[in-house]
């Protein structure tokens, strides 16, 4: 029976057969319209469609392919099984799949298949229908039925039709929904990206320092780049070698590593002025690992290096890591990452020339303004919470005569040689060592008592002495002598602990040079 037909081209006796069988398509129709408004994902939509395929046709397996569909998370492959626990569901699966696929590619009319392959057979088909699926002239996706007890005939590819037909402004409602999720999706994403930058870029603008300005730089990246570790590495031409300086996301100890310039994945991307971008992570041949006696790093399953330059001028490297092996990063993550790296470029030259602008050319100490300005903080620090903090002044002990003598130039090393023996001996990053003008240095130690300050400038004293100096092959002796003072004994401000330790200088000089004093206790009146 043709249910294309109107009813007045059936016989007469055929006629309530054919109206039972159009009051079926109708009722067919209305199931599938309730899904189109009710289901507006395509997901959801195609889904609960072959739910109602599984009850029209009372076939066990049913199956949808949309053209191209491999862009979408499910692979735009739909599949639906009900029948005994002993099917092969799987192979079943697979076959409804891989002939979809093969009409999708040559597409033809509609195919019908009631006496399979012995080999389909053998993978759980007995018998099968493939309909395709086309809105305004174009194929969009093909359905498949099969594993039906009664063999498929003309009505079925005729209601299969019908749902086809019913689907098609459903599955473009559901598109059109999916397109505007995603261009939503990208707009969010687009505005995180230019508020996260907007933060980036915004924070130069304030007086940070380097370490506060990288964190928050870097914090602000990660915000839209799935990043487990950060580090950031300075180089020294001097020692042509690559040093820590920055961790963020991990155990402080990596600020141990080093790397040479073109050593290690790092030392390669500087080398080259180059990004590298390693899927590997650390299982890159070029990667060095580094392990500590008491702590062992997590394993890198995805890295980016991207060198610090300014200009041509190498800075350092920073290093993003994933230690997630189901992550890796993409093309996208490098673009953002690079501005980052741009901005700590930025922020590493403003703190290279502000380095410069505090510091003695000739020794690297700090200066005498900076000093004065260190000096007072540390008072108030001090008074404000009830700790004690010394001051040593240095002199070099008849050092005019050295440059009468010798020349000014090798007074220069020698003032370098004092200098390197403070660099030495100090806490680094807790100390501060300056140069006054002249022959003078200083140093300020904070939460250090009378005691511990006099056996450092001691321990001072007797390295100077025994620097090994020499001048066109005659040895040159060089002697220093001090004066100490902590805070609040001799003094409850700046100028007071500075005022007191230069008096004790001056007596060590007057004593008879190369020795330390110690201020005399203040008198509180």
């Amino acid at each position: 029976m043709d249910l294309t037909k109107k009813l007045a081209e059936i016989p007469r006796e055929q006629r309530v057969a054919f109206l039972k069988w159009k009051y079926r398509e109708l009722q067919l129709m209305n199931q599938v319209d309730r899904l189109t408004d009710r289901y507006l994902t395509m997901g959801k939509l195609i889904r609960h469609c072959l739910e109602v395929i599984h009850r029209f046709f009372h076939c066990r397996v049913a199956g949808f392919l949309i053209l191209g569909g491999g862009r979408r998370k499910d692979g735009g492959f739909f599949f639906s099984h009900r029948g005994p626990e002993g099917d092969n569901l799987e192979d079943q699966r697979i076959v409804a799949q891989e002939i979809l696929a093969g009409y999708l590619n040559e597409p033809f009319a509609d195919l019908l298949v009631n006496d399979p392959s012995s080999s389909l057979k053998a993978r759980g088909i007995t018998n099968y229908l493939v309909y395709p699926m086309a809105i305004k002239s174009q194929l969009e996706g093909a359905f498949f039925l099969a594993n039906r007890d009664r063999p498929f005939d003309d009505r079925d590819l005729h209601f299969i039709g019908v749902i086809s037909s019913q689907l098609d402004n459903g599955v473009v409602h559901a598109r059109v929904l999916e397109d505007q999720n995603k261009t939503n999706q990208t707009l969010k994403l687009r505005a995180r990206e230019l508020e996260a930058l907007y933060a980036m870029s915004l924070s130069l603008s304030f007086g940070y320092d380097f370490e506060t300005l990288a964190q928050k730089v870097l914090q602000s990246a990660m915000t839209l780049v799935s990043v487990d570790r950060i580090s950031i590495m300075v180089y020294d031409p001097k020692t042509d070698e690559l040093r820590t300086i920055f961790v963020l996301g991990e155990k402080q100890k990596i600020k141990l590593v080093k790397l040479g310039m073109g050593r290690g994945i790092a030392g390669l991307a500087l080398l080259s002025r180059k990004a590298l971008v390693v899927p590997m992570g650390s299982d890159d041949d070029r990667f060095v690992p580094f392990e500590f006696p008491s702590f062992k790093p997590r394993k890198i399953f995805s890295l980016i290096c991207i060198p610090l330059l300014a200009g041509e001028k190498a800075l350092g490297v920073m290093n993003f890591s994933i230690l997630n092996r189901k992550k890796v990063f993409t093309s996208k993550d490098l673009e953002t990452l690079s501005v980052a790296a741009h901005l700590i470029s930025l922020a590493l030259q403003r703190q290279q020339y502000y380095q410069l602008s505090i510091k003695d050319e000739l020794t690297d100490l700090y200066t005498f303004r900076y000093f004065k300005e260190r000096l007072a903080e540390e008072a108030n620090r001090a008074r404000r919470y009830k700790m004690s903090f010394s001051l040593i002044i240095f002199d070099l002990d008849r050092f005019k005569s050295v440059n009468d003598t010798y020349g000014h130039p090798f007074g220069n090393v020698v003032l370098q040689a004092v200098a390197g023996v403070l660099h030495n001996t100090i806490r680094n990053g807790v100390d501060m060592a300056a140069r006054f003008g002249g022959e003078e240095m200083a140093l300020i130690l904070p939460h250090t008592g009378e005691q511990g300050t006099f056996i450092l400038a001691e321990r001072i004293r007797a390295k100077v002495e025994t620097l090994a100096l020499e001048h066109e092959g005659k040895p040159v002796k060089i002697t220093i002598s001090g004066g100490l003072a902590t805070f609040p004994t001799h003094g409850e401000t700046a100028e007071e602990i500075l005022e007191a330790a230069d008096a004790a200088l001056y007596r060590s000089k007057e004593e008879g040079r190369n020795r330390m004093t110690v201020a005399e206790t203040k008198v509180k009146g």
